[in-house]
């Protein structure tokens, strides 16, 4: 009989450290929430922890908050990991196909992949945590998906392969290890996102995933449903806020509501003079062109540099799904219009969908798909665990 899976999932930002419960049964596609929690993060910068002792705190301050909501204990977790320290590298590996009739096994699959992993040139500070394949070549004819089952000698494997800094990585597991927690997988924020809220319609077509978070600002693109490319940049909304508190003199929790509350004059023309509430009783006033003129600059240059990422992806199409913007930069008022004028694409906002009790919010899109992930995982273990078990019986009643 099938049983409940339960999955917990922290999104590692740098303005904010957000956590989740979910339980999901089985003869249900939806999710239900137990129990979620934001709390503002300090050990972070621009998406990488530097501080794992400060990090390592406010996941446990996170952590115990969970669990009281929630009712339960969490030991495993699905997190992500960002940071411009992200890069991507291809490989390629060849190998012998081994079975007598000439056909591809999975075994060969395998093998391909990971000779094809270990030819990729990273530096002895880089450690490789994802790869996926590009294209497979049976005795040198190229553009093969899936090649199980096909006949030939040779089966080669070009991939490409996230890598990143080992020591945020290392920062990263320290944080988790110390606040009593096991990584269930650490996924790439990007690509968290990309599961979240892209179909796999979207994938094939081709499609630009942007995540535009507090300090960084991440992209994924996929075309005929494979990655093609994924790149961090060092720069995210709070880059605006800050922007226009120096353009306005002002404090940065001041300068942060006035572009939430006012940030769709960055895309317009206009001489006005508005008023915000700094404290009860005491009115900032300033001039909306100016604020305009500091936001725009920002915003404008965060585009020119995903517009730079795009033109690095090898692609075969015009990447007609466009542009699916996600992360909490993406609420800012007319940013839709701004990305497809600057990137010359179709662009729309995404929100997860399919929890109950989880606020559609592009900026949780992270969390939702590190929550796709570990359903997945669980999913998949107890077929994983069947066959070594069967085999264990079966070995008793050998000779």
């Amino acid at each position: 009989m099938a049983k409940n899976i339960l999955v917990s999932a922290i999104d590692i930002g740098s303005k904010n450290i957000k956590g989740i419960i979910v339980n999901k049964r089985p003869e249900s596609e939806e999710m239900e929430v137990l129990a979620f929690q934001s709390i503002p993060s300090s050990g972070l910068r621009k998406g990488m922890v530097i501080n794992p002792d400060k990090t390592s705190s406010e996941i446990s301050q996170l952590k115990n908050l969970l669990e009281r909501q929630g009712k339960l204990k969490i030991r495993e977790v699905f997190v992500n990991i960002g940071g411009y320290h992200i890069v991507v590298k291809t490989g390629q590996g060849a190998v012998a196909i081994s079975r007598a009739d000439q056909k591809v096994s999975q075994e060969d699959i395998d093998r391909v992949i990971e000779e094809a992993r270990s030819l990729v040139q990273v530096t002895s500070n880089q450690t490789i945590i994802d790869e996926f394949p590009i294209e497979y070549i049976i005795d040198n004819e190229p553009g093969i998906r899936d090649p199980l089952d096909l006949k030939g000698i040779k089966l080669e494997a070009k991939i490409l392969a996230v890598c990143a800094f080992s020591p945020y990585i290392k920062n990263l597991e320290t944080a988790l290890l110390q606040a009593d927690l096991d990584m269930g997988d650490m996924i790439p924020t990007p690509l968290a996102c990309a599961e979240a809220v892209l179909t796999p319609q979207q994938k094939e077509a081709g499609v630009v995933l942007v995540d535009i978070g507090a300090e960084s600002t991440g992209i994924a693109v996929f075309e005929e449903e494979l990655l093609t490319h994924i790149a961090i940049l060092p720069v995210g909304s709070s880059h605006i806020s800050n922007d226009i508190a120096i353009a306005l003199q002002t404090d940065i929790d001041i300068a942060e509501k006035i572009k939430n509350q006012f940030g769709a004059y960055i895309f317009k023309n206009s001489s006005k003079k508005e008023k915000v509430e700094m404290v009860p009783g005491e009115i900032f006033t300033f001039a909306l062109n100016k604020m305009a003129k500091a936001g725009k600059a920002r915003i404008t240059e965060i585009f020119d540099l995903i517009k730079k990422e795009i033109k690095k992806a090898p692609k075969r199409g015009n990447l007609p799904a466009g542009v699916v913007l996600v992360g909490g930069g993406a609420n800012l008022p007319g940013i839709v219009d701004f990305a497809k004028k600057e990137l010359g694409l179709p662009a729309r906002i995404a929100v997860p969908r399919g929890i109950i009790g989880l606020e559609k919010d592009p900026a949780l899109a992270t969390l939702y798909g590190l929550v796709l992930r570990g359903l997945r995982t669980n999913e998949e273990e107890p077929a994983k665990e069947m066959f070594p078990f069967f085999k264990k019986v079966f070995k008793i009643f050998l000779p």
